[in-house]
């Protein structure tokens, strides 16, 4: 596990963690307008890029169950849950669900540079939160730095024991709070009704 530094605020990281969901609007736009190496093969890519989108829209519902500062006023540590086996479980969803965009917008060969993108962005994003983070729950978020790693899931029974996550909000509540992933959808179907337009 990397090391824990106590540090300030880096300007360049509390930039990209203010502008991270803006950061991810030109990679979306331009999977609707680039028409280059394009698969026009509906059931494949739907069948492949769905699938994906659908669990990155599942980890991000599950990770919001417990997120109890967006849905409750408890400002308990996010511990359980994805986030036992990973700090960072909603990027990571995005990541997924920016992944599974790009097939279903019949450009599989723009996966690795959107994934790069979205991990150059959320990579300066997270240090920023983990500064912040450190500095509110201190010792807690220290240990929970140490034992739980940034990205690549770990195994829970090789973690420290957590909460159990009783309290975690139910799926139909945190469901709700992620409704607008499934507006994403309307990005692959805008690109048909415009190449369809183009193409009369």
């Amino acid at each position: 596990m990397e090391p824990v530094r106590r540090r300030g605020y880096n300007l360049l990281h509390a930039i990209a963690f203010k502008a991270r969901g803006l950061a991810m609007v030109p990679p979306l736009v331009l999977l609707v307008l680039c028409r280059r190496w394009e698969i026009e093969s509906e059931w494949a890519i739907w069948g492949a890029g769905l699938p994906v989108f659908l669990a990155g829209t599942a980890l991000r519902v599950w990770a919001q169950r417990h997120l109890s500062y967006r849905l409750r006023t408890d400002p308990r540590l996010a511990v359980t849950g994805p986030y036992a086996y990973v700090r960072n479980p909603v990027y990571i969803g995005n990541a997924l669900i920016v992944a599974g965009l790009a097939v279903m917008c019949e450009l599989p060969w723009a996966v690795p540079l959107l994934v790069l993108w979205a991990s150059i962005v959320y990579s300066l994003a997270v240090r920023f939160e983990e500064a912040r983070l450190l500095k509110r729950y201190g010792e807690q978020y220290e240990r929970y730095l140490h034992r739980v790693p940034r990205w690549v899931p770990a195994i829970p029974a090789l973690l420290e024991s957590w909460p159990d996550g009783a309290r975690a909000t139910s799926w139909a509540t945190a469901g709700r709070a992620e409704w607008h992933c499934s507006l994403l959808l309307l990005l692959p179907a805008a690109k048909e009704l415009i190449s369809h337009g183009c193409g009369s």
